[in-house]
């Protein structure tokens, strides 16, 4: 109540951002916590989903357990799990560090995320800022665990500007409770900052702050609708999130790459329409369709054609829409919506997505896909920049690495 009256009272943005009693696993003698977790829902595949599901009490058996959209079984096995003790309510009000370390081009950096609840409120605020569109049919699905549950099984992803305090010492007054490595060999290390002092300076840090949505749009659009549905509940007004600072040294979004399927083209007709809207350059190899696209200072895409070949196409916009700054923007209006629907067939194209440029050229090259479109991901000073002006990247634009899983500390709202 008195954070919400400051809120009022105070010039400067803020969000609501406090510690909570967090459910946590409480593992048995013989047990992992490896037994427990997941990446989020939305990038597990139908194969990782059936092995995570085998373990008694993964928590994808939550978060993915809805049968023809419905989660009311998933929902008694929940209350089961923390009927039986499985999982534990923490008897302080806390917040918890998640640190994630992971092999990086030099060295292994870590990134450190507070975990707490932050209350939902719309947009229009101006605390609480988005970057991505979301899909409304992904919302229902979400919305449905949660009026089942009652429970925010994974968190948000925020990104607040800097952390004022020394996160490294917080972390060495707090307590270790899991630590696991992952199949990509990221390591996940939890602890709870229980001790007053700590836990009012991180209360009082982001008493100042705004925050953008790095992962988890859907997941917090359907926690304000929630909210609405219930309001006058407190518990109901705040997510799971988990806050990192934009200059922390390990924060990296990835490109995501336009892999196109179900495209009949000519090579030399797709080249042509694209000279008409961009400059283009044959390269020889993907080293160096890669270097042209660090060096671009305008937005800029490459391209692996069908017949082998590949080029880099540049684009420079004089419109003011910082959006046309945004390389995946660029393709969607352009590419996608005036070279490639008009094409042939093109209302029929799929287009699926990857994250490694190594990975799109293979597939390339054993015939698995029709044209590869590589993007670049955009700065972590243009995702705010187009988030502050209001504007939302497609779909599809960012994705920021390491994910945060699923499983270490729920949120009860009951």
């Amino acid at each position: 109540k008195s954070i919400e009256r400051a809120s009022r009272s105070r010039c400067v943005p803020m969000v609501d951002f406090r510690p909570f009693h967090g459910i946590l696993p409480r593992l048995g003698s013989n047990e992992s916590i490896v037994e427990r977790i997941s990446p989020p829902y939305d990038i597990i595949s139908a194969q990782e989903q059936a092995g995570l599901q085998e373990k008694r009490y993964n928590i994808t058996r939550v978060t993915l357990g809805g049968l023809d959209g419905r989660y009311e079984e998933a929902a008694k096995l929940l209350d089961g799990w923390i009927s039986s003790g499985a999982l534990a309510q923490d008897d302080r009000e806390c917040y918890y560090l998640y640190r994630q370390s992971f092999q990086g081009q030099e060295g292994w950096p870590s990134r450190d995320g507070i975990i707490g609840v932050l209350r939902t409120e719309s947009y229009e605020q101006g605390n609480i800022v988005p970057h991505e569109e979301t899909f409304s049919k992904v919302k229902e699905d979400r919305l449905n665990l949660l009026r089942a549950t009652a429970t925010h099984c994974e968190s948000i992803f925020g990104l607040y500007d800097r952390a004022d305090i020394d996160l490294g010492e917080v972390s060495g007054r707090a307590d270790r409770l899991f630590e696991t490595t992952d199949a990509s060999g990221t390591v996940h290390q939890l602890f709870r900052i229980h001790q007053a002092a700590d836990v009012k300076a991180l209360r009082d840090m982001f008493a100042s702050k705004k925050m953008l949505i790095a992962d988890g749009h859907h997941r917090y659009e359907t926690a304000y609708r929630y909210s609405q549905e219930n309001e006058g509940d407190e518990k109901k007004a705040y997510v799971l999130c988990t806050m990192v600072s934009s200059e922390d040294s390990g924060m990296f979004v990835l490109p995501t790459h336009r892999l196109i399927k179900g495209l009949d083209y000519r090579p030399e007709e797709l080249l042509e329409r694209m000279r008409e809207r961009f400059t283009l350059r044959e390269v020889k190899s993907v080293e160096a369709m890669r270097e042209e696209l660090e060096a671009a200072a305008v937005p800029t895409f490459g391209l692996m054609l069908k017949d082998g070949s590949m080029h880099v196409a540049e684009h420079a916009s004089s419109k003011d829409d910082i959006l046309w700054s945004v390389d995946a923007y660029v393709f969607q209006e352009i590419m996608f919506k005036e070279v490639l629907q008009p094409l042939p067939g093109g209302g029929d194209m799929r287009v699926e997505y990857d994250h490694e440029i190594s990975s799109a050229a293979r597939r390339m090259a054993d015939g698995e896909l029709d044209l590869a479109v590589i993007v670049r991901a955009p700065s972590l000073e243009l995702i705010w920049k187009v988030a502050k002006k209001g504007r939302k990247m497609p779909k599809k634009t960012t994705y920021f690495w390491p994910k945060i899983w699923s499983g270490f500390v729920l949120y009860r709202m009951t």
